[in-house]
């Protein structure tokens, strides 16, 4: 009978006590993800329904706005990734920086929304651009910290899975929230559509100021002092160095990327689906119905979140459940085929179902993956950098995401889209329908089989932390502090 095992089919490994995280500091960095992706993730969602659907901005110049928000926020995650790394402070080199940019984070959210009436179109494109930048500033002073935060929270193969499954359903179960932000701010209760938007965004941003506090006051810093007592400063061209020469960062990097590029290139195309395809062209009809699919899309993915992934990725590896996701994914996208139908809006759930599902495997293993890899880099380098290896993931993210988007709206324009008509001819949903289908599709597939040749399953992980202890053990102390200085003696007059 043969014996053989699968890569991860390793034998399991218990998480030693120092290892594990506290329930109190999991959901410090569960309320820190609630800041750092609901805040961008409401812009996202909200930008086209109330600059577009409600004040008549072209799709092309929000689609511009939303690729120089991105690629701003991608150009400062590096650059903040390698300060929070670098930055030496009493209380750390995560939690200050995180105080800091608490406040304005949460500020500059609530601004996005609050502009001048009377503003015109390319008026509005401004303003959405010059306080986007302003938010993206911060919003990158903040997230990166934070990834470090969470990356460096333990050393433990799965229990790097739990740690991220908290942070993802916690921010997916804050977006089930914002998906009836623009319901909401559709209520008779307001005077105007102005009014209604200023005041829901203006209770949002509250609400985003007291989570992107709460992990500076429930988590601590684990790698704080070895860091601070025995590694220099790390220049930003050696770390790009260094992440560019690791192999297992460049296949996770390369697998997001496609699958990221090619999802945002139709991805504002399921509100357009829902709105046009769906309900004709009926904006209020088809509002509360895109927040239940938002909803679903939110729900389906904390639960697989929950009680599916965490345990795929313990019984078949982080890898494979990786590629199982982007499956669900190829899944979802030929269900596009057969179920959108004209006043049968909700076949649409089985889409919304898969998107979220897919989704948040990804993102959960991602997660759960750069804190092996930050291992497998100070294996190779004899040095940390979670919050920059992190932002150079993110960078390539969030180029993916801010490229497919640009193109996205331009596509729109291009396939015949025209927000006057109310109704759009029969062709041009067509166009959206194929194209919402197999753009993802395309990705989704190139990115499972690049995962093919990942390795850093349990077994090599745990080799990787095993030489990793031997090394800080063998490495001499930090040396004592300088003694201080003699006393003056007194001069007599």
């Amino acid at each position: 009978m043969s014996n053989t095992r699968s890569p991860d089919a390793s034998p399991r490994s218990v998480t030693r006590p120092e290892d594990r995280v506290s329930l109190r500091e999991k959901i410090g960095i569960g309320c820190g993800r609630v800041a750092a992706d609901g805040t961008a993730g409401t812009i996202h969602t909200l930008v086209n329904q109330v600059y577009n659907m409600t004040f008549g901005v072209n799709p092309a110049l929000l689609s511009t706005a939303v690729f120089i928000q991105r690629l701003w926020d991608a150009i400062l995650d590096p650059l903040f990734g390698q300060f929070s790394d670098n930055f030496r402070s009493p209380w750390g080199r995560r939690l200050p920086l995180l105080a800091a940019a608490a406040v304005p984070l949460a500020l500059f959210f609530g601004l996005i929304w609050w502009f001048p009436t009377g503003l015109g179109s390319t008026g509005l494109f401004l303003f959405l651009v010059g306080t986007s930048l302003v938010f993206y500033t911060f919003h990158s002073l903040y997230a990166m910290p934070l990834n470090g935060l969470l990356i460096e929270a333990t050393g433990d193969y799965h229990e790097r899975t739990q740690v991220a499954m908290v942070a993802v359903v916690f921010a997916l179960g804050f977006q089930i929230f914002g998906q009836w932000v623009f319901p909401l701010m559709q209520l008779s209760v307001f005077d105007s559509p102005t009014s209604g938007i200023r005041w829901v965004a203006t209770s949002c941003a509250i609400l985003f100021l007291g989570f992107a506090l709460a992990p500076v006051f429930l988590c601590r810093e684990k790698n704080y002092k070895h860091v601070a007592a025995t590694q220099r400063k790390i220049p930003l061209r050696e770390g790009l160095r260094h992440a560019r020469r690791n192999p297992q960062l460049m296949r996770l990097i390369a697998a997001r990327f496609i699958s990221t590029f090619t999802y945002n290139i139709v991805g504002m195309f399921g509100i357009y689906m829902n709105t046009y395809y769906v309900f004709g062209g009926d904006l209020k009809a088809a509002a509360p119905v895109y927040g239940v699919l938002g909803s679903t899309y939110m729900i389906s993915g904390a639960l697989c979140s929950l009680f599916v992934y965490p345990a795929l990725a313990r019984r078949l590896g982080k890898k494979l459940t990786f590629q199982l996701a982007a499956g669900v994914l190829v899944l979802g996208c030929l269900s596009k085929l057969v179920v959108y139908h004209p006043g049968h809006p909700w076949l649409q759930l089985i889409v919304l179902a898969a998107n979220g599902i897919s989704g948040a495997g990804l993102t959960l293993m991602t997660t759960s993956m750069l804190g092996d890899i930050a291992d497998y880099n100070e294996y190779l380098t004899g040095q940390r950098n979670e919050a920059f290896l992190a932002a150079v993931f993110a960078w390539f993210d969030k180029v993916g995401n801010s490229t497919g988007t640009l193109i996205g709206g331009f596509a729109l324009l291009w396939i015949g889209f025209d927000a006057t008509l109310g109704g759009q001819p029969q062709q041009t949903l067509q166009w959206m329908k194929y194209s919402y289908c197999f753009m993802p599709l395309i990705g989704a597939v190139v990115a499972l089989c690049v995962m093919r040749t990942y390795t850093l399953d349990e077994s090599r992980v745990a080799e990787i932390r095993r030489a990793l202890d031997e090394r800080h053990a063998a490495s001499p102390p930090p040396p004592p502090p300088p003694p201080p200085p003699p006393p003056i003696p007194e001069v007599n007059a």
